[in-house]
C-alpha cells in the first residue's frame, strides 16, 4: 500500500454539510477515474489545457495547468511527476517530451503511452485559494473545492496531483 487510502463518499459527505457543492463537483471529487473525460462529458466539447508553468528537476517534472472549455477555466491543477519511475527509457523520453512540448491532459498522456495506472485519492477538501489561482480561474471566491491525488504505476507513486474545482457556477441547475 502506497499511503491511507481515504473513502471519498465520507469525506465528501461531510463536506456537503458545510459547503453547496453539486452532484457534478461531488463526483470530480471523488473519481478515480479521469477528470478531462468527465469534463468533456458533462459540457459537451473537448477540454483545452493551457500550461501556467514547467520544469524539470532532478528527473521530476513539474507543472501547473488550468484545464478550460469554450474559454472558461474550471480547473487549476498542479503536478508532479517522477519520471525515473519509467524504467523504459524510450517511453520516459517520450512521456516527458508530451508534457514539456504540449499542452495535454495527464490522463490522455497516460493513455497515449498505454500506461496501466491507478488513482489513489490523498486529500478531498473546501479550502481557501490564493490570489494567483483566482486569477487563472477568473473568480473572486475565497474557497473552492478541491484534492490531491496519486497516480501509481508499478506499485509506485509516478505522480501526484493537486486539481482546484471552479465548476459549481458552469453547471446548468
Amino acid at each position: 500500500m502506497v499511503g491511507m487510502i481515504i473513502k471519498p463518499y465520507k469525506v465528501i459527505n461531510e463536506l456537503s454539510k458545510k459547503y453547496p457543492l453539486k452532484n457534478e463537483e461531488k463526483i470530480l471529487l471523488g473519481t478515480d477515474g479521469s477528470i478531462t473525460n468527465i469534463l468533456e462529458i458533462l459540457f459537451n466539447e473537448e477540454v483545452v489545457v493551457k500550461t501556467t508553468h514547467q520544469e524539470v528537476r532532478n528527473n521530476t517534472s513539474y507543472r501547473s495547468v488550468i484545464l478550460e472549455i469554450k474559454g472558461i477555466p474550471l480547473i487549476y491543477a498542479t503536478s508532479k511527476i517522477s519520471l525515473k519511475i519509467i524504467n523504459n527509457d524510450y517511453l520516459r523520453k517520450n512521456i516527458k517530451k508530451d508534457l514539456l512540448s504540449a499542452n495535454i491532459p495527464i490522463g490522455k498522456i497516460l493513455k497515449i503511452h498505454n500506461l496501466e495506472t491507478r488513482r489513489e485519492i490523498k486529500n478531498i477538501d473546501y479550502k481557501e485559494i490564493d490570489d494567483t489561482v483566482k486569477s487563472y480561474l477568473k473568480t473572486d471566491k475565497k474557497a473552492l473545492p478541491q484534492r490531491t491525488y496519486n497516480i501509481i504505476y508499478n506499485s509506485k507513486v509516478l505522480m501526484e496531483i493537486t486539481e482546484i474545482f471552479n465548476i459549481g457556477e458552469y453547471l446548468e441547475n
